[in-house]
């Protein structure tokens, strides 16, 4: 098993049903009430936030999309036999970067590290860092069309992205904060490295973002639901630009949900719930 691999594995939260009920209760009842028949749901994976069986009691179609095809596989798997099929999936990353894209990257700065052993130096681990994370960077969409490829042709009813613009760049910022974590007693004032991949991590958020909203937004007849984890004081890297970008283009109705993320370790988050009803914008535009 890859070092990527054990990355994904970290990010399964294995109580995710138990600890959301409340959430994934009251997101699924704002689904609801657009009285959707098709529903496409943006960063799928397991659905543990939305109730996929009570959403398909009157839904027709619901298109799952994620960049991990097994975690939307069991998540259909666990649906009762006789509705499965109305449910559809498909793996795609909204960044243009894949998971072997990621593989590739964690090996490589792996690969580097232990060459060098204990005569790794901080201005060459940052411009190695740095120049593994510009080839990701290379790998990034550069307009709506690249999105085009990957989502369905047809539109839907409503399109559900929570929860997703705060983990697009998440599994590659943990990774390289456990490997400078583990480099201190090599290379001394190594944490300051943080910064600089933050920052890079940053400048991608803020490419993609826009673009990303902008195409989800095309696709939806009646309405777009963003859900993001909203800390004005302590701002969440994705989720922040997601929320700026919806409420200077959009028309939002906001509403908050409590999301009891890791009930054992005290996890929570205040979500905020951007409801941009498509009708509303269409208008506004004429």
């Amino acid at each position: 098993m890859g070092v990527y691999q054990n990355i994904k594995d970290k990010f399964i939260m294995k109580n995710a049903w138990e600890d959301w009920t409340e959430y994934r209760s009251k997101l699924t009842e704002i689904i609801l009430e657009r009285n959707p028949k098709t529903v496409m749901i943006v960063g799928a994976g397991r659905c543990n936030d939305i109730d996929l069986e009570r959403l398909l009691k009157s839904a027709e179609r619901v298109i799952c999309m994620d960049v991990d095809d097994e975690a939307m596989k069991a998540a259909v798997i666990g649906l009762p036999a006789d509705i499965q099929y109305k449910v559809k999936y498909r793996e795609v990353s909204l960044t243009g970067i894949g998971e072997s894209d990621l593989d590739s990257f964690c090996d490589a700065m792996l690969m580097m590290a232990r060459a060098k052993g204990r005569d790794l130096n901080l201005d060459y681990f940052r411009t190695q860092m740095i120049s593994c994370m510009n080839v990701l960077k290379e790998k990034l969409i550069g307009s709506e069309e690249d999105l085009k490829r990957y989502m369905p042709e047809e539109s839907v009813d409503v399109v559900v992205c929570a929860g997703v613009h705060s983990q697009l760049f998440s599994t590659l910022s943990f990774f390289i904060r456990s490997l400078i974590a583990s480099l201190y007693d090599i290379i001394p004032n190594v944490g300051s490295l943080e910064a600089d991949a933050g920052s890079v991590i940053r400048e991608m958020n803020n490419r993609v973002i826009p673009m990303i909203d902008s195409a989800l937004c095309r696709k939806a007849d009646k309405a777009v639901i963003f859900g993001n984890e909203d800390n004005p004081d302590s701002p969440v890297e994705g989720a922040a630009q997601c929320i700026r970008n919806i409420r200077d283009n959009m028309k939002p109705v906001e509403r908050h949900l409590y999301w009891e993320f890791n009930r054992a370790e005290g996890i929570s988050y205040d979500m905020l719930i951007q409801i941009c009803d498509m009708g509303m914008q269409h208008e506004e535009k004429a």
